[in-house]
């Protein structure tokens, strides 16, 4: 759910014919969440005195619409604490309104028209928690966020000489443990999307850019992958507009292209996906949401398949810790992956699970739990995370269980789902997986 806050901003008292007024709601810096302000709107309230309070009108400008406050409110402690006069039966004792309207427009305007002119008393503004970059053609990248993505991108954040060395370590372990278990892995690390679509970003990509930094670190006999000309040329959009994330368009082609890295045959995906159909509709996205009003965009969703039908067991944690397994029999190989992933990863599940038979995912943005690799013996390892998290290097020994654990001090843990019918292959590290919660 969209939390926003509200900013004002009290204008120079212009009118000599105002004596006082005042804002109560809504209040500098208050917070409402989405549906508050869709189903109900924003509640304006406070007071106005003015010695022609019977021939002026309390308007709200938000967008092309004027919206009148009505005095319609008693307010006896504004005439006896303001104006130190008995209430009872003063002229001016009707000064307050109390009105929630449903803004249209992320921006506001509160003023008085007298004689057909408008004096306006304050401005204001609702704004999403974190600051939203708008490109062209209203695409909408990430700004201001913890990771300083722009600031990554026009590479005045650099990767610093501890990155370095902790990425060379990471990724030369990576290397040594698939030659000496003799297990294929990749580093799959989803690019940006002003990476892919640099056209509507705003800033221009920096060959200091920690992203290609990195790429430079990276072994050559390590199977690695980073689809930023593969995302560019796809025929149908690979990032959606008001989102981080790419589409499932894009989550396909990540998916094949880690196939291939992984298994290193020939695999006819065109005939696996072939029958995928897609229906568009209109959603508002991690960064849409963020503005007010929520902005959207047409994007495909596909209809003909669920990952979650052969989902035999998640644990329900939000993110880190988080563990789904799928299993599907009629997939095109009969092996075992093992994810230790990100957010990117639940789009690419739509496919990867019709091409794995069993697909493992453990969210942990590529830190590698070993314990987790030796009880579940996969036939492949991907280790996924997004390009904006490289400024700090995965761990190449975690813990998934300190993650659960942590979740679970902080009692936001939810029941997890075990699939009632588990295939004899799964039942011994669906077990496993039930322990770390108890």
């Amino acid at each position: 759910m969209a939390v926003y806050s509200i900013s004002t901003d009290r204008a120079s008292l212009s009118s000599d014919s105002i004596l006082h007024w005042h804002l109560d709601y809504p209040s500098r810096n208050e917070t409402i969440d989405d549906k508050e302000l869709r189903e109900h709107g924003l509640l304006f309230q406070g007071w106005l005195l003015s010695e022609s309070l019977s021939s002026l009108s309390l308007v709200l400008l938000n967008g092309n619409d004027t919206i009148q406050l009505p005095f319609s409110r008693n307010r006896p402690d504004v005439i006896s604490k303001v104006l130190g006069h008995v209430p009872e039966n003063h002229t001016l004792l009707k000064c307050g309104f109390s009105e929630r309207i449903k803004l249209t427009q992320s921006s506001f305007s509160l003023g008085i028209v007298e004689n057909g002119k408008f004096t306006e008393l304050l401005s204001g503004s609702v704004d999403g928690k974190f600051k939203v970059l708008e490109g062209k053609d209203k695409w909408l990248f990430l700004d201001n966020d913890t990771n300083k993505s722009i600031e990554q991108h026009t590479g005045k954040l650099k990767l610093s000489r501890t990155a370095q060395y902790d990425w060379k370590n990471y990724l030369l372990s990576l290397d040594n443990f698939s030659h000496s278990r003799k297990v294929p892995v990749c580093m799959l690390i989803a690019p940006s999307k002003e990476m892919v679509y640099e056209n509507f970003y705003p800033y221009k990509f920096s060959k200091k850019a920690p992203i290609r930094t990195l790429s430079s670190l990276v072994p050559e006999t390590l199977s690695f992958l980073l689809p930023v000309e593969e995302l560019k040329s796809l025929n149908k959009r690979s990032f959606r507009v008001c989102d981080t994330h790419w589409t499932l368009h894009g989550a396909k082609e990540a998916s094949i292209l880690l196939t291939k890295k992984l298994v290193g045959e020939a695999i006819d995906t065109q005939e696996i996906f072939k029958a995928d159909k897609y229906r568009s509709r209109e959603v508002t996205g991690d960064l849409g949401s963020k503005l007010f009003p929520p902005q959207r965009h047409v994007e495909d969703n596909i209809v003909n398949f669920n990952y979650r039908q052969k989902v035999i067991f998640d644990n329900n944690i939000e993110n880190f810790g988080r563990i789904i397994v799928m299993h599907n029999d009629e997939a095109k190989l009969k092996k075992i992956l093992l994810i230790f992933g990100s957010s990117s990863s639940y789009t690419m599940f739509h496919y990867l699970c019709r091409l794995f038979k069993t697909v493992i995912f453990v969210h942990s943005a590529g830190n590698v739990d070993h314990e987790v690799i030796d009880t579940l013996k996969p036939d492949c390892i991907c280790m996924q995370t997004n390009a904006r998290f490289v400024i700090k290097a995965p761990k190449f020994n975690d813990s998934v269980i300190e993650y659960i654990k942590q979740k679970k001090r902080a009692r936001v843990t939810k029941e997890p789902f075990v699939s009632t019918s588990l295939p004899d292959e799964s039942k011994e590290y669906i077990r496993y997986f039930m322990q770390m919660l108890y």
